[in-house]
């Protein structure tokens, strides 16, 4: 129970450690030029082109890997691999549409 009680405590002092950095950081107002929705949209697009591009890579790289284990695999990780091969082409999937995704929800706000 004493080791419950301590761990709680200090879970505690780095919830309130964290609060107070979180306000020891907060900006009332940014310096600079003004931010507006489109602004926003061009930072918003250029970061999920990153993304995209990241998780593309990345997908291509488990892809391999996934159909090497499927080809070598015995029956039980066959049909594990064809699983998670058909989840990671989902995800890929999504990736491609990301750019549609906020262009459609950039329109809407706009």
């Amino acid at each position: 129970m004493k080791k419950i009680k301590e761990k709680l405590l200090i879970l505690m002092v780095g919830a309130f450690s964290f609060l107070n950095v979180l306000q020891v950081k907060a900006i009332s107002k940014i310096e600079g030029g003004n931010v507006t929705i489109d602004s926003l949209g061009a930072i918003i697009k250029d970061l999920a082109t990153k993304v995209q591009i990241f998780g593309i890579v990345l997908a291509f790289v488990a892809l391999v890997i996934f159909v090497i284990q499927f080809i070598i695999g015995d029956d039980e990780t066959k049909q594990r691999r064809k699983k998670t091969i058909l989840y990671t082409l989902g995800g890929v999937a999504l990736l491609i549409l990301v750019p549609s995704i906020i262009n459609f929800v950039i329109d809407m706000l706009g």
